[in-house]
């Protein structure tokens, strides 16, 4: 069986931008946002410890990975979702007919230069279907845990996305794992 428990990063700083891949910086350091996850982690007893290359996922995954004498695997198919030249600008300084194009169309469609959610959905189940049996830990972003909900709970993109997450709240998700 491959059990995940997902939590998603602690708080951002900054609102109304488009900052998916980009780093910021969150309410929370590394060390205060591990310590409130802690000992959720610690009871769900994971064999390995995952996260992007984000600052806001690192950061708590490797104090964690210390601290529980886990491995810290760094997969960038845990990125959050690209915007590519949104990236990192504030919502009203991107042009309104642009993100209306997008939005019209956004499961097919993607911002310039960044990725659609169906590419951004596929990154991530191919990192799910390779996941070992076993208890992994992910210090996830809310889009990661959105497809994951769609990859490993069957759910469509439209209920997911209804279903906001917090910041450091936790989602499971399992699968058996297929006879060899």
């Amino acid at each position: 069986m491959i059990r995940l428990l997902a939590i998603r990063h602690a708080p951002v700083t900054v609102e109304r931008v488009f900052y998916g891949q980009t780093d910021v910086p969150t309410t929370l350091n590394a060390s205060e946002a591990a310590a409130r996850i802690e000992h959720t982690v610690a009871e769900f007893a994971p064999g390995a410890i995952w996260s992007s290359d984000a600052v806001r996922c690192r950061g708590p995954a490797a104090l964690l990975s210390e601290r529980l004498g886990v491995p810290h695997r760094v997969d960038e198919r845990v990125r959050e979702m690209s915007y590519g030249d949104w990236e990192g600008r504030a919502w009203d300084d991107v042009p309104r007919a642009e993100v209306d194009e997008w939005m019209d169309d956004w499961q097919i469609r993607y911002p310039p230069g960044g990725e659609s959610v169906a590419e951004f959905t596929e990154r991530v189940a191919a990192w799910w279907r390779e996941l070992e049996p076993g208890n992994h830990f992910l210090m996830a972003h809310a889009g990661v845990v959105h497809c994951l909900d769609v990859v490993a709970g069957g759910l469509a993109w439209e209920r997911t996305i209804e279903n906001r997450l917090d910041f450091l709240k936790a989602k499971r998700f399992t699968r058996a794992t297929s006879p060899r």
